[in-house]
């Protein structure tokens, strides 16, 4: 089964890690938006499960053009001293369609939110600085190993880090609930 091996870091001050990412070289592209949606059934049999379905564009952040549409299954989070869990992925052409599609097989958007990424290689992993609304930034290392994500972490100056095991979804849900906000949904675009 393919796997998401992953460790989140909170970033105070995104420009420096920007500038000592770009010591180690450009970006893979440049920073694109995400619209995620989590789908779910009307009991939230997905989230009782620890498992989500998303469905995520990639759009280019100037213009609004679709780069990019995925659509994934994330399992529940397994023991480890990481964030690990079962991962399946198929890029799409259009959400539109697949959106539909869930709609008629009994399935919702029970939750959507955006975020802005940039991305880069080091060695076998991906480093991605994240800014999600009303959250701030944060560091992902995503790898094929614990040992892998551990070594680039401490490579890119973020060893001695704690690492945060929530989800932005999870985030973003206590957050918003904490203050009275809309808890389905997180825009930089629109207040919720």
């Amino acid at each position: 089964m393919p796997e998401e091996i992953e460790a989140k870091v909170k970033i105070p001050d995104p420009a420096a890690f920007r500038r000592r990412m770009a010591e180690r070289g450009p970006a893979d592209a440049g920073a694109v938006l995400e619209i995620n949606r989590l789908f779910d059934d009307a009991a939230g049999s997905l989230k009782k499960a620890g498992s989500a379905l998303r469905l995520r564009e990639e759009r280019d952040p100037v213009d609004g053009r679709v780069l990019r549409t995925r659509l994934t299954f994330k399992g529940p989070v397994v023991k480890s001293a990481l964030k690990r869990r079962t991962e399946i992925e198929l890029t799409v052409e259009a959400a539109a369609p697949l959106a539909e599609i869930l709609d008629k097989l009994g399935l919702a958007v029970s939750f959507c939110y955006e975020k802005r990424r940039t991305t880069w290689h080091v060695g076998p992993c991906e480093v991605l600085l994240d800014e999600v609304p009303h959250l701030g930034w944060f560091a992902e290392v995503e790898g094929p190993t614990e040992e892998a994500v551990f070594a680039v972490l401490k490579e890119i100056g973020l060893g001695d880090q704690p690492t945060i095991r929530q989800s932005y979804v999870k985030l973003l849900s206590e957050h918003l609930a904490s203050r009275g906000l809309d808890a389905t949904r997180a825009s930089f675009s629109r207040p919720s």
